[in-house]
């Protein structure tokens, strides 16, 4: 599916799959304040990429981040909000879409992960798993669940 230029994708996009959930530990950790203070050491790895890709973005594109400061102060002040996060998506999608250099700068400052791989007769290779893994003849697994 071609997408005009300006255009917003419903597609998901892998670079704010990434970005949002750390902003929004650094939204959860500091509130509204977040888009005003420098990096802090003694914050979570996640909370202290949020820190850093805001700084980064406002100080990249200080003209057109009123949008993203709205979002990030909606969010502080619910912080669960599913609306809230998306308001938050939509305006990292606003700021990148239409520049590609700076898309690319942003997400390089995200951690690389590799896709995990695995060759071989019944391989298995998992970048994330919240569930049984498992190989074998006549393997049995029992998932125990408590309510």
């Amino acid at each position: 599916m071609s997408q005009e230029k300006g255009e917003l994708s419903m597609e998901p996009d892998p670079l704010l799959a990434q970005a949002v959930p750390a902003i929004s530990a650094a939204v959860a950790l500091y509130g509204a304040d977040v888009l005003h203070r420098t990096e802090d050491a003694a914050a979570s790895g996640a909370a202290r990429l949020g820190q850093r890709l805001l700084a980064w973005l406002t100080s990249r594109r200080p003209d057109d981040t009123d949008g993203l400061a709205r979002a990030v102060t909606d969010l502080a002040d619910n912080t669960d909000g599913e609306d809230e996060h998306a308001a938050l998506r939509l305006e990292l999608r606003k700021l990148l879409r239409d520049d590609e250099d700076l898309r690319r700068e942003f997400a390089a400052l995200l951690p690389r992960h590799d896709p995990a791989s695995a060759t071989g007769d019944r391989a298995v290779a998992i970048g994330r798993n919240e569930g049984i893994v498992s190989t074998g003849d006549g393997a049995y697994n029992v998932i125990g669940r408590q309510d």
